[in-house]
């Protein structure tokens, strides 16, 4: 295993992971999938948000990824890491937390003192409220959607 930022050379295993991640957890709350936008937006934020985006590399095919944004707190100095989608396929979700770990130690190198992970509510949330917990994670807010 090993961790690579984004590329487009693994643009289409990441495609499918946005598929699989929306499958499992997002398509309760919106079940539109479109391929098209997925691509773009996929390159706009390679474009814009390149050290953000962690692909976990098995024998040269992107079997994980954990993608965010990198923002200064608004109340001080810190840098923070907000999460938008961490998910591994699943013949090796074994893989997940090394996953995680690495990419925490890439993110304090970076001077990023915060990460902020997120856990959608219709995605086994208990289990991952207590395993973020057991990884040392605390609780910060609830977040409500609504379609407008």
């Amino acid at each position: 295993m090993r961790i690579e930022p984004y590329s487009d050379k693994y643009l289409y295993d990441v495609v499918k992971i946005v598929e699989s991640f929306h499958i499992e957890s997002v398509v309760e709350y919106d079940a539109t999938f479109d391929v098209t936008v997925v691509i773009q937006t996929i390159q706009e934020q390679a474009k814009t948000n390149s050290n953000s985006a962690f692909l976990m590399i098995m024998e040269d095919k992107c079997e994980g990824l954990i993608f965010g944004i990198q923002t200064k707190s608004l109340i001080n100095d810190n840098q923070m890491f907000n999460e938008i989608i961490w998910y591994v396929n699943k013949p090796f979700r074994q893989y997940g937390i090394k996953l995680l770990r690495e990419v925490e130690k890439i993110l304090k190198s970076r001077g990023v003192s915060t990460i902020i992970m997120a856990v959608m509510e219709y995605s086994k949330a208990d289990k991952l409220k207590s395993f973020y917990t057991r990884l040392g994670f605390k609780a910060m807010e609830t977040h409500f959607v609504r379609s407008l």
